[in-house]
């Protein structure tokens, strides 16, 4: 009897999370010979666009537990398999994962998805760091969210761009304290930026999207008063 009741109230959790998570469509790209693949979740007409790049060895699977809060905050998502990642295909090639980044904020222009709220870029570990370089590299980015960036993860360097190319824009930068390469990288790129940065260093020692595993309530608060502080920051200044 006992066993059972577990198993209905499994089911039955089950059945809300699905209920609870949102509709999206499955669209792709095809460029430099490779097929890339994202997730986008519509929201309201001009909604914010939020972008989301996940770790190394990972895919866009990673942003489920954050993707509900993002959504019922009222941002469009758009939640992408980097090339030679999940369904994406190519090669790890990081100059072009970074090229990529553009060429899904063409889409999403191109598509009428992208409003005059612009758009914010989030990314994990590697992601992060494309993350800031895509969003500085951005005319309509506003703002980048960098869980677990490094100082150089596979070539891919932030600091410049975080230094000059969002000089007059913002950052988040978070990092857990035992995630020691990522945590000294927080401190320097902090220390080093010009622009609007705030920083924020967890306990333990879990990475980039793995955050979640363990401060999913948190990271998700922080983000969403980042993003919401950030985005109405700019239109008052327009």
């Amino acid at each position: 009897m006992r066993f059972a009741l577990v198993l209905l109230l499994f089911f039955s959790c089950a059945l809300i999370a699905a209920q609870d998570a949102p509709d999206f469509e499955t669209v792709e790209l095809e460029r430099d010979g490779a097929t890339l693949v994202a997730d986008y979740y519509a929201a309201e007409t001009d909604a914010p666009v939020i972008m989301l790049l996940h770790m190394l060895n990972s895919n866009r699977a990673a942003y489920d537990p954050l993707i509900p809060d993002l959504h019922a905050a009222g941002y469009a998502l758009l939640n992408v398999d980097m090339r030679g990642h999940g369904e994406s295909g190519g090669s790890r090639d990081w100059d072009l994962a970074i090229a990529d980044v553009a060429d899904w904020i063409d889409w999403l222009d191109s598509a009428g998805q992208l409003g005059d709220d612009g758009l914010a870029i989030i990314g994990g570990s590697i992601g992060a760091n494309v993350a800031i370089i895509g969003c500085a590299e951005s005319d309509v980015c506003r703002g980048a969210v960098a869980l677990s960036p490094g100082l150089d993860y596979r070539g891919v360097r932030p600091a410049p761009a975080l230094v000059d190319g969002l000089a007059d824009r913002s950052a988040l930068i978070v990092a857990s304290h035992s995630d020691r390469s990522s945590a000294d990288a927080i401190k320097q790129l902090f220390t080093n930026a010009t622009g609007d940065v705030t920083a924020r260093l967890y306990r333990g020692r879990a990475h980039g999207t793995r955050l979640f595993d363990s401060e999913l309530e948190s990271v998700s608060r922080l983000i969403r008063l980042w993003l919401a502080e950030q985005i109405s920051a700019a239109e008052s200044a327009e």
